[in-house]
């Protein structure tokens, strides 16, 4: 009886599902009752906001920020700014942050420059690679903060915002005619008709030629903007260069163009983002960098805050970056801002000497400067370079001395926007003879030859001591080709070529064999792991570090002061436009309490920054 009713269910179920609650225990049976219930009653509760990393960087950022106590950033109006390097740190965080946004707020302004921004690009590459959904949010936003923006999955305009496409330029500041006024008399003797360094004391305004290799190198920069706009946003190169020359946007005309997704009210990114959504359904949590071990007790924490800035000892197997930037300058005492010779070597040859280093990258930052500095600290990293692996990475610039220092037959990373080259040598001085007699001083030199007259301050050098100064340029310009020849395996005829004074970006200097490749820390970096065969991880250490808390608060306070004080706009103006040429300050400096003696730079053209 029960066979003929056992079959006639069969008849009537699928063979599958019979089989299957014929063969489960009872037990099991149960359980699966008692799971469905369950989770209809997770269903039936309120759903966790949703995790939404944010981000929101502002202000400068540096690869080596000075937190020490610097005078010149007070006169000028410059704060101190922030570690690039660390906030790297914080958008890669992005990729292992709860939930499926990020939330980049780019409204309170940040700078970056080129070689930092093509940094930024392939970390913020690697967040969404990581599947994570990048959202941001602009109110009004230069060329900076918009190629960042264009890198993320969606932006938001504020609707009373704006966008400047500014395409990068040059302001290079001419002093001769100013000079003629004063009286004060610019000998110079250089090497090479690009040597622009010089021209701005020669001439009125600037060579043609000059003019012409400058506007080729910007445009060489101008292709990789170009270039990481157009692939963020999907448009073509030459819609992205036709939106450069009407260069400015309100929020309709940005979002007509595809330049934005979406305007929002001028309410905040946290505001813009529940509009965007549909739903105020979530949490922002701040992306924190990662708080590195220190081995510290209490009384070396109170002795660091009243002793001057000391370096921490390394105590682990570390990869070292050490930054070296400012201009480079003779001399045994460190200086915010400058790359001083002695301490610079000191540090370098502690480094060859810690056997706990395994690798370094040296990242520059670097007009150039003394040509003799640059030459003490070339060698110091080529005593590094014998005893473990160097690789370069240039930053924002790297030319003349700065290239200089480079020339040790180690591989150099560049980016695109780094500018670098300007292998030329120049000596100059200031002679004011014609300022001392409209003053009515009149300087008399005792002497038994004529020799000493070379250093006579109120009167122009004869042909002799002219000539001899020139022998003494050409020379180091000779050593300057050939260091470089050997580097980079040319002949010094072929260096010689691209030589001459030429100031190259990243993208033509690869070209013209001067770097190796296109890339930024992180690539040099790895080939430091391959080079010194390290497998696993091993903690990345940049060096130096900031300066101590009480320099930082007594800077900051006295920052706060002159802030304050200079209550007056075209002060303020003033200050900040002489801020912009630190190397221009800094050889008039010298030429106010130097010895009127010729000095031999390999320094880049004053005040040459892209923007």
């Amino acid at each position: 009886m029960w066979l003929t009713t056992l079959m006639r269910i069969q008849l009537l179920s699928s063979v599958p599902f019979f089989t299957t609650l014929l063969l489960m225990p009872l037990a099991t049976a149960q359980d699966a009752v008692v799971t469905t219930t369950k989770s209809a009653a997770e269903e039936a509760q309120p759903a966790e906001p949703e995790k939404v990393a944010f981000l929101r960087p502002s202000g400068a950022y540096a690869d080596l920020p000075e937190v020490g106590f610097n005078p010149m950033s007070v006169l000028t109006g410059g704060g101190t700014p922030k570690s690039f390097f660390q906030f790297l740190e914080m958008v890669d965080e992005l990729a292992s942050a709860p939930g499926k946004t990020v939330l980049l707020d780019l409204s309170a302004g940040a700078g970056f420059n080129l070689a930092q921004q093509r940094e930024l690009e392939r970390a913020i590459t690697r967040v969404r690679n990581s599947g994570k959904k990048i959202t941001c949010y602009l109110e009004h936003a230069g060329i900076g903060s918009y190629q960042i923006a264009a890198q993320c999955d969606r932006i938001m305009l504020a609707d009373m915002g704006g966008i400047d496409l500014r395409s990068p330029a040059m302001n290079v500041m001419h002093f001769k005619d100013a000079l003629d006024l004063l009286g004060v008399q610019v000998e110079v003797t250089r090497v090479g008709e690009f040597k622009g360094a010089v021209e701005p004391y020669m001439l009125p305004a600037m060579s043609k030629h000059l003019r012409e290799h400058y506007q080729a190198m910007l445009t060489s920069m101008n292709q990789d903007i170009v270039r990481r706009i157009a692939s963020g946003r999907k448009l073509s190169t030459g819609k992205v260069r036709d939106l450069q020359e009407l260069r400015s946007f309100t929020a309709k005309q940005a979002l007509l163009e595809g330049l934005v997704d979406r305007l929002v009210p001028w309410t905040g990114a946290k505001r813009a983002l529940t509009l965007a959504r549909g739903n105020g359904d979530f949490e922002l949590e701040d992306v924190a960098p990662k708080k590195k071990k220190r081995r510290r007790d209490l009384m070396s924490l109170i002795g660091s805050l009243l002793k001057s800035n000391k370096e921490e000892e390394i105590e682990d197997p570390q990869i070292v970056v050490m930054h070296l930037s400012g201009q480079i300058v003779d001399g045994n005492s460190a200086s915010a801002g400058s790359m001083v010779s002695g301490p610079s070597v000191k540090r370098l040859d502690k480094l060859a000497d810690n056997e706990l280093v395994k690798g370094v990258v040296i990242r520059i930052n670097s007009p150039g400067g003394s040509a003799t500095a640059s030459e003490a600290i070339r060698q110091a990293i080529k005593r590094l370079a014998e005893k473990k692996p160097v690789v370069f990475s240039m930053g924002e610039l790297a030319a003349s001395g700065g290239y200089w220092i480079t020339a040790i037959s180690e591989p150099i990373f560049a980016e695109v926007g780094t500018i670098t080259g300007s292998i030329g040598v120049f000596g100059m001085r200031f002679q004011p003879g014609a300022l001392m007699r409209r003053l009515g001083v009149h300087s008399e030199m005792v002497r038994i030859d004529e020799g000493p007259m070379m250093d006579a301050m109120d009167r122009p050098w004869s042909s002799e001591a002219r000539a001899r100064i020139q022998s003494g340029v050409d020379e180091i310009y000779n050593r300057f080709l050939g260091i470089v020849a050997t580097s980079r395996g040319k002949t010094s005829e072929q260096v010689d070529a691209i030589a001459g004074g030429r100031v190259w970006s990243g993208q033509q200097a690869l070209e013209n064999g001067l770097v190796d490749k296109i890339g930024g820390v992180a690539e040099a970096i790895a080939m430091v792991r391959k080079r010194a065969k390290i497998e696993g991880d091993l903690e990345v250490r940049h060096v130096p570090e900031p300066g101590n808390f009480a320099d930082s608060l007594f800077s900051s306070l006295f920052d706060a002061h002159i802030e304050a004080s200079a209550n007056s706009a075209a002060l303020q103006l003033l200050l900040n436009e002489c801020g912009r040429y630190r190397e221009v300050l800094s050889l008039l400096h010298e030429a106010l309490v130097g010895d009127g003696k010729t000095k031999i730079y390999a320094l880049m053209p004053a005040g040459l920054r892209v923007r």
